[in-house]
C-alpha cells in the first residue's frame, strides 16, 4: 500500500526529501560540533584564566615580595657600610620591586574578578596590601637610618609574606581543583557528544538503508522491468503490453513506451502495407522500363546518322573556313605592301619639297653674291676716281682697285652662270615634285583598293568561321543529344536494375515486417500479376525477368 503511494509521489519531490533529510543530519552533526568547539574554548579560557593569568600574577607578586625583602636587607648594609656599593641604586631596586609586586596585585585581582573563591582573593588582597605597607615603612626606615625600627618592620613584614605564601598555596590547591573539575566535566560531555554521534550515525545509516531500499524499489526495478522490454521489442515482439504505474516520472516513462509501442506497431502495420504497394509499382515500373529502352535505342541510331552527316558538313566548311583565312592573309601582306609604298612616296616627296627648298636658298644666296659684286664693282670704281685724283701717290692704290673691279666682275659672271644652273636644277625638282605627287596620289588609291579587298575578304572569313562554328555548335549539340540518349538508355537499364532491386527490397521489406509480432496481423493487400500479362519485349537481355507472382 505504502509503495502503491509512494508510485503517485514524484522522483523531484522524493529526491529532494531525502536531500532535506540528509541536510538536517548533516545540520544536526554542525551543531552538535558547533557546541563540542563553543565548549572547549570555554574550558579552555577557563583553564588559562586558572593556570596562566591567575596562577601567573600570584607567582610574580610572591617572588617579587621576596625579591623586595631581599633587596632591602642590601640596601640597608650598604647604607651602613657604602664600601659595599651604591646605596641609591639598592633603593631604586628596591621601588623597582614594589612597583612589580603592586602591578602584579593588580593583574592579579583583574584575573580573579569573577572568581567563585572571593573571601580567600579578599584576604589575598589584604596580605598583600600589609605586606606592600610594610615593605614601604622599610624603605623610609632605611632611608632615615633607624636600624632598630626596620628590624622591627622587617619581623612585621616576614609575618606579611608567610602569611601571603600561606594564602597563595591555599589558592594554587583551589585552582588545581577546579582545573580537576573542569576536565572531569569535559570528559563527561565528550562522552555524552560521543554517544550522540553513535546514535546520529545509526540514525544516519538507518535512513541510508530506507533511501537505498525506496531507490530499489522506486528506481531499480522498474527501470530493470523497461530494459527487459526494450529487449523484447528489440527482438520484434510487440505484443506484450506495458503495465501502468503511477503518476511520478516512471509512470511517466512506462506510459510514453506504451505510447512508442503502439506507434510502431502503427508504423509495422503501415510498412507491410506499404511493402506491398511497392512491389507492384516495381513491377509495373520494370515493364515501362523495358518499353522505354526500345523507344531510346531507335532514338539514339537516328542521332549516330545525323551526327555523321553533320560533321562531313562541318568538315566542308572549315575548308572554306581555310581558304578565305588564307586570301585574308595575303591581302593582309598586299595592303602592308602598299601602305609601306605609300610611306616611301611620302618620304620622297618630302624629300624633294626639302630640295626644292635649298634651292630657293641657293638662289638667294647668289642674288646676295650679285649684290655683293655690285657693290664692290661700285667701290672699285670709286676708288680708281680717287686714286686718279691722288696722281702719282694713288698709282698703287688704282692698281689694286682693278683688280678688285676684275674680281667683282668675274664672280658676278659666276653667280649668273650659277643662277642658270639653278633655274634649270629648279624647273627639274618642280617637274619631279609633281611626279611624285601623282605617284603619291595613285599609291593612296592602290591602298584604299586593296584595304576594300581586305575588308571584304576579312568579312567573307568571318562568314565562314561564324558558320563552322555554328556548325561545329551544332555538332556538338547533336553529339550531346547522343551521348543524353545513350546516358538515357544506360539510365533506363539502370532503372530497370533498379526496380528488379526495389522489388527485391519490396520482398525483404515484406519479411522485415513478418518479423515483429504483434496482436493484430494485417492482411495482404494487391492483386496478382505475372510478367506475361505484359505484350512488350525488350531487347536489353539484362531486364528480362523470371515471371513472379504477388500474394
Amino acid at each position: 500500500m505504502i509503495l502503491k503511494k509512494l508510485e503517485n509521489i514524484s522522483l523531484r519531490n522524493l529526491s529532494l526529501a531525502a536531500l532535506l533529510l540528509m541536510a538536517g543530519c548533516l545540520l544536526m552533526f554542525a551543531a552538535l560540533a558547533w557546541h563540542i568547539m563553543q565548549q572547549s574554548q570555554r574550558d579552555l579560557a577557563s583553564l588559562e584564566q586558572v593556570n596562566v593569568q591567575q596562577a601567573s600574577s600570584l607567582n610574580r607578586l610572591h617572588i617579587a615580595s621576596l625579591e623586595g625583602l631581599n633587596r632591602m636587607d642590601r640596601a640597608l648594609e650598604r647604607q651602613l657600610r657604602p664600601s659595599l656599593g651604591d646605596p641609591i641604586a639598592a633603593l631604586e631596586a628596591v621601588e623597582y620591586e614594589l612597583n612589580e609586586m603592586s602591578r602584579a596585585l593588580e593583574s592579579f585581582l583583574q584575573a580573579t574578578q569573577n572568581s567563585p573563591y572571593s573571601a580567600l582573593r579578599d584576604a589575598i588582597d589584604e596580605r598583600a596590601h600589609q605586606l606592600l605597607a610594610s615593605m614601604d615603612a622599610q624603605r623610609n626606615a632605611i632611608t632615615t637610618g633607624d636600624r632598630s625600627g626596620y628590624r622591627q618592620i622587617t619581623l612585621e613584614a616576614m609575618g606579611h609574606s608567610e602569611a601571603l605564601a600561606g594564602h597563595a598555596r591555599a589558592f594554587y590547591q583551589v585552582a588545581d581543583q577546579q582545573g580537576v573539575s573542569l576536565m572531569q566535566d569535559a570528559e563527561q560531555r565528550a562522552g555524552m557528544v560521543a554517544a550522540g554521534l553513535a546514535l546520529g550515525m545509526a540514525a544516519s545509516l538507518a535512513l541510508m538503508g530506507a533511501l537505498i531500499w525506496l531507490g530499489h524499489f522506486q528506481l531499480l526495478q522498474p527501470i530493470r522491468h523497461l530494459i527487459g522490454h526494450f529487449r523484447h521489442m528489440a527482438e520484434g515482439d510487440l505484443s506484450a503490453e506495458v503495465p501502468a504505474r503511477g503518476n511520478n516520472e516512471i509512470g511517466q516513462l512506462y506510459a510514453a513506451l506504451g505510447v512508442m509501442q503502439n506507434s510502431l506497431i502503427e508504423t509495422v502495420k503501415q510498412l507491410h502495407d506499404n511493402s506491398q504497394h511497392v512491389f507492384q509499382s516495381a513491377q509495373r515500373l520494370a515493364l515501362g522500363n523495358e518499353d522505354l529502352a526500345t523507344r531510346t535505342h531507335q532514338q539514339t541510331t537516328s542521332l549516330d546518322n545525323t551526327a555523321t552527316n553533320v560533321h562531313t558538313l562541318t568538315d566542308s566548311v572549315a575548308h572554306t573556313a581555310e581558304h578565305a583565312l588564307k586570301a585574308k592573309e595575303l591581302t593582309e601582306h598586299a595592303t602592308t605592301q602598299a601602305q609601306q609604298s605609300h610611306h616611301t612616296m611620302e618620304a620622297f616627296l618630302s624629300t624633294m619639297e626639302e630640295i626644292e627648298a635649298h634651292a630657293k636658298q641657293v638662289n638667294d644666296i647668289v642674288n646676295v653674291i650679285n649684290g655683293i659684286s655690285f657693290q664692290t664693282n661700285l667701290l672699285a670704281l670709286n676708288a680708281s676716281v680717287e686714286a686718279a685724283r691722288a696722281g702719282e701717290q694713288g698709282r698703287g692704290f688704282a692698281v689694286v682697285a682693278a683688280e678688285v673691279r676684275s674680281l667683282a666682275t668675274r664672280s658676278a659672271e659666276a653667280a649668273t652662270q650659277i643662277r642658270g644652273l639653278l633655274a634649270s636644277s629648279n624647273t627639274s625638282i618642280e617637274r619631279g615634285n609633281q611626279l611624285s605627287r601623282d605617284a603619291n596620289q595613285q599609291v593612296e588609291e592602290m591602298v584604299g583598293s586593296i584595304s576594300s579587298t581586305h575588308r571584304l575578304i576579312t568579312d567573307i572569313a568571318k562568314a565562314a568561321h561564324l558558320q563552322h562554328q555554328n556548325i561545329e555548335e551544332i555538332n556538338e549539340t547533336l553529339q550531346e543529344q547522343t551521348q543524353v540518349t545513350q546516358a538515357n538508355a544506360r539510365q533506363v537499364d539502370a532503372t530497370a536494375q533498379d526496380a528488379m532491386s526495389l522489388e527485391s527490397a519490396a520482398e525483404g521489406m515484406r519479411e522485415q515486417a513478418a518479423r515483429f509480432k504483434i496482436s493484430q496481423r494485417p492482411q495482404a493487400v494487391g492483386y496478382q500479376w505475372r510478367a506475361a500479362d505484359s505484350s512488350l519485349s525488350s531487347p536489353i537481355k539484362h531486364t528480362q525477368r523470371e515471371p513472379a507472382l504477388l500474394e
